[in-house]
């Protein structure tokens, strides 16, 4: 990026250091938990380097409802255990906000392809993450509490209003029950119960 550029667009690709600061990294602080953000524009190279350091990359189920990219990485179908499943990020919607402003024709994909066990939609989503392959699928609090639009956490390109929402008390035993009964049904308690 140009030293004083406003935003991204006069910006060119550049070769980095590759392996180097990710071996000095691991020589000096041990095993590297790190999970790369391979979200967007990611080319071979970069591809070729995270999975030779063995990082998992991202996956986001809004991101996988493309009927013109049923290759994409973000499919369920297509989520491999070298990803994190995630139903969102910082920058999404909460799922019920997301799933309430879908134009029809989207909903439409997203309803034919939910498990429809549940009656609210983002348990479903939820229950669709946890199917994935991944070997981590994460989610976020508000998507637990079914709150929508008005929970999310950050709005991408806007300056106010990012970074306010807060838990505003812990989930109670109701979210608790359903959070375990979804996460035993995918496999993914990881221990005795």
């Amino acid at each position: 990026m140009p030293r004083r550029a406003r935003h991204a667009l006069g910006g060119r690709w550049q070769r980095g250091p590759g392996r180097a600061p990710f071996a000095a990294a691991q020589a000096e602080l041990g095993e590297l938990p790190i999970i790369a953000e391979d979200l967007g524009v990611i080319t071979p190279a970069v591809d070729r380097l995270r999975a030779s350091l063995g990082l998992p990359g991202m996956a986001v189920l809004q991101f996988g409802f493309e009927p013109a990219h049923p290759e994409s990485v973000h499919e369920v179908a297509n989520i491999t255990a070298d990803r994190v499943a995630y139903t969102g990020t910082h920058d999404n919607d909460t799922l019920r906000g997301w799933y309430e402003t879908l134009p029809e024709w989207r909903r439409a994909v997203v309803d034919a392809r939910r498990p429809h066990t549940h009656p609210e939609v983002w348990w479903d989503l939820i229950a669709l993450t946890f199917s994935s392959r991944a070997r981590i699928a994460m989610l976020q609090a508000q998507d637990v509490l079914g709150l929508g639009s008005e929970a999310r956490m950050n709005q991408p390109g806007t300056s106010r209003g990012a970074w306010k929402w807060r838990l505003p008390a812990l989930p109670g035993a109701d979210a608790a029950r359903r959070l375990r009964a979804v996460t035993e049904a995918a496999g993914r308690l990881g221990g005795p119960t």
